[in-house]
């Protein structure tokens, strides 16, 4: 078997590998707990569906865990219960994931269940039905959340033509539609080693995890491989605006969103610093405290105009959204509180953060990307994360990155993104 192994880059980057069938296996050492985390990432989710067939890649994640010809329904959940394991998935709009994280001597039936279900899964007409009743009251259940539903709407008004416009979860209709055969066949065609890679942190030699994974994934059929997403977003010209009305006492919800860039611009490391000065970190208590201090906390919490306020900037293959959603007092002033917050937008942008500002966001960018990292578990998914988008090849570069921004970085991130023509405007108006 042919491979080619590539020298890391810097000290903590992951032993790489690329197998003769396409995967790409990423091994890294983590010496401080006698665990070890498998994750394989398929190149597949929201964006690579069309109408008709939205949410098939998160319906597809549920089969995966309905068993092989080897490994029956129930017989992996059995198996790596008995190992103390935990284990999981998650579909987003670049990538599907499924991992585990066991003792470290578990670590090759890991891989032996990942590279099993990779091309073997069953898929069979009775799960799919089952299943299909999961999903429809999933996603009910998100409809209960006006946050989900106005950005819902807010996504599908902001993407014209990309499909990021239609999500992740999909249409009711579309999953209420949804065929085994359909399935099946997006199964075979995004499933296989050239359209995955492997990422393994734990307490083992970046070696010896190297020549595990090539002996379990080795002898797989390479597949066809996927095809890139041919349906890029055209520039917007114009803000767009979307007003949801729905009853259930909820409180109104106001969210703007601002076209932003792929993961791999070199504007990233000052958007995530941006999200922070705006909004602070976000999970955790030190990160609930760090938002107290953030610009539109001070601007909207503190004066009553909101009781919350988040901001996101996320990591994407392709351009996404800058979002930033403020949940307001049941009485609350949408038009006064959009006002306010585009106010903080315009001062952001014309003027760096004074230099004590800046210290106390750049400490919180850092800190949260360290604690995200801290566990063996969330050490994996954040590399896997940084690969599958490009953002970073290893950790290391990434926090080096962000530990490179500077005040006017951030300034110059908020000045290429809160452009007028390319926000998108939203508001839950709670109906009695």
């Amino acid at each position: 078997m042919t491979t080619q192994t590539v020298s890391p880059r810097l000290a903590d980057a992951p032993a790489t590998r690329r197998l003769a069938n396409g995967l790409v296996v990423y091994a890294v050492e983590a010496r401080h707990a006698p665990v070890a985390n498998a994750a394989v990432w398929y190149h597949v989710g929201g964006r690579n569906e069309v109408p008709g067939t939205t949410g098939m890649s998160h319906f597809l994640e549920h089969m995966l865990f309905k068993g092989t010809p080897l490994h029956p329904k129930g017989d992996l959940d059995r198996l790596l219960a008995r190992y103390g394991a935990m284990w999981n998935a998650f579909t987003s709009e670049d990538v599907t994931c499924y991992f585990e994280t066991v003792p470290v001597e578990r670590y090759p039936v890991a891989l032996e269940l990942e590279a099993d279900r990779m091309r073997n899964a069953l898929i069979s007409l009775e799960e799919v039905e089952a299943e299909r009743t999961v999903i429809v009251s999933e996603r009910e259940g998100y409809e209960n959340d006006p946050s989900f539903l106005l950005g819902e709407e807010l996504q599908a008004v902001a993407f014209s033509r990309h499909p990021y416009g239609q999500g992740v979860i999909g249409s009711k209709e579309d999953v209420q539609l949804m065929t085994r055969d359909g399935l099946y066949a997006h199964y075979r065609r995004f499933y296989s080693p050239s359209n995955a890679y492997l990422v393994v942190v734990g307490d083992d030699d970046a070696g010896a995890i190297l020549e595990r994974a090539a002996a379990t994934f080795g002898s797989l059929e390479p597949g066809e491989g996927a095809l890139p997403v041919r349906s890029p977003e055209p520039p917007q010209h114009g803000e767009k605006r979307v007003v949801v009305r729905r009853a259930g006492g909820a409180v109104p919800i106001l969210q703007i969103a601002f076209k932003s860039v792929r993961a791999t611009d070199p504007l990233i490391p000052g958007l995530q610093a941006l999200a922070i000065a705006l909004a602070g970190a976000s999970g955790g208590a030190q990160e609930a405290a760090s938002g107290r201090s953030s610009r539109l906390y001070r601007a909207l919490v503190t004066t009553g105009l909101a009781t919350e306020v988040e901001v996101s900037a996320g990591l994407n293959k392709d351009p996404f959204l800058f979002v930033i959603e403020a949940t307001l007092h049941p009485e609350g002033d949408h038009a006064k509180t959009e006002a306010r917050i585009l106010e903080e937008l315009e001062g952001i942008a014309a003027t760096p953060l004074a230099a004590d500002e800046f210290a106390r966001v750049r400490k919180q960018l850092l800190a949260a990307n360290a604690f995200g990292s801290d566990t063996i578990t969330g050490q994996a998914l954040r590399l896997g994360q940084l690969l599958a988008t490009g953002a970073a090849s290893s950790i290391a570069e990434w926090y080096a990155r962000l530990a490179a921004v500077t005040a006017e970085d951030v300034r110059s991130a908020a000045a290429a993104t809160f452009d007028e023509r390319a926000r998108t405007v939203g508001w839950f108006v709670p109906l009695a």
